[in-house]
């Protein structure tokens, strides 16, 4: 039932214009393993009125060739389009990906689903999604933000550590809120595409992009969280949590882990914040990686039932780590 229940709230999040998560996958070891197509994710913001910044502390290595987009429109702050069309064995001569989750390019993405089942740890995670629909529901007024900044004055007023998987076109949209998780090193950010298109087929009503482009598409969404920190992840998540084995050889030039989750907290399109709370601490293990959002529009409830969860899973004896201090 709580399988049904979870894939019903994807169905609404695709008429919604963003992906819901699904059901957790089958967890792993704690040695990470490829994935069976895992549901996806909703997101949440706001555009704001700048331009994006420069990196919170000096700048992070710059790529070879800085991947653009197809077109120059842009729609709430951000670009229209895809990302250019960047062969991967282009990509594959750019200098080495450095931080937490790199790889070198080229290899075969490890797919992680928890960390360690000896530590008594979990990593909070926080999506958000944004497409070209989304951008114009914003612009027209019909959205009034994707952006849920008090989910991040609750893990600032609580010290807890956490994740951000931020799609490229979200970060455009919100360049100050960006510009606050870049700068607290509580924090990680983490790739959730640029387009947020779907890299394999029926992926939740999303588009689907071409194999050719997911490098680039991939690779320009850790280019513009390079915009703002010096310290970037390698980690990345796919749109809708949907890929196969075509999408991982794909995204191989990047030199990323590719993360997925064992804890769904169900606040995508929740109204009751005691269920997303109970939920989330029941699903609770040793090394879990816990998925939640940032999505005020699509996600209301997440920001008012952090607290209780935050205060459960420590009074549970949990540990609250970034994901590159879970997996470490």
């Amino acid at each position: 039932m709580r399988e049904r229940l979870a894939c019903a709230a994807a169905v609404l999040l695709v008429l919604a214009g963003v992906a819901a998560c699904s059901p957790a996958a089958q967890p792993v070891a704690a040695q990470p393993v490829a994935a069976k197509p895992v549901a996806a994710q909703p997101a949440a913001s706001k555009p704001a009125p700048e331009q994006s910044s420069a990196p919170a502390q000096g700048q992070a290595p710059t790529a070879a060739v800085t991947i653009g987009v197809v077109s120059t429109q842009k729609v709430a702050g951000a670009e229209i389009a895809e990302a250019e069309p960047v062969g991967g064995a282009t990509i594959l001569q750019f200098p080495e990906p450095a931080g937490p989750g790199a790889r070198k390019r080229g290899t075969h993405p490890t797919v992680i689903f928890h960390g360690s089942r000896s530590r008594k740890e979990i990593a909070l995670t926080f999506d958000s999604n944004m497409t070209d629909a989304m951008l114009r529901r914003l612009a027209d007024g019909k959205v009034k933000s994707y952006a849920n900044a008090a989910v991040v004055d609750e893990l600032q007023k609580s010290h807890t550590p956490a994740t951000f998987f931020l799609a490229g076109k979200w970060v455009e949209a919100y360049p100050q809120l960006t510009r606050r998780i870049a700068a607290d090193p509580e924090f990680e950010m983490a790739s959730h595409s640029w387009a947020h298109e779907g890299f394999r087929g029926k992926c939740y009503g999303l588009g689907t992009i071409g194999r050719a482009d997911m490098a680039a598409d991939v690779e320009r969404s850790f280019q513009v969280l390079g915009r703002y920190t010096d310290h970037p992840t390698r980690f990345f998540r796919f749109p809708g949590g949907c890929y196969d084995a075509a999408a991982l050889d794909a995204v191989a030039p990047v030199g990323c882990t590719v993360v997925e989750y064992d804890d769904v907290s169900g606040d995508a399109f929740g109204n009751n914040p005691a269920r997303i709370t109970a939920d989330t601490v029941k699903n609770a293990r040793p090394g879990s990686i816990a998925v939640l959002h940032i999505t005020e529009a699509n996600a209301p409830e997440t920001a008012i039932a952090l607290p209780a969860i935050i205060k459960r899973l420590r009074g549970a004896g949990y540990r609250l780590v970034t994901l590159g201090d879970l997996l470490a």
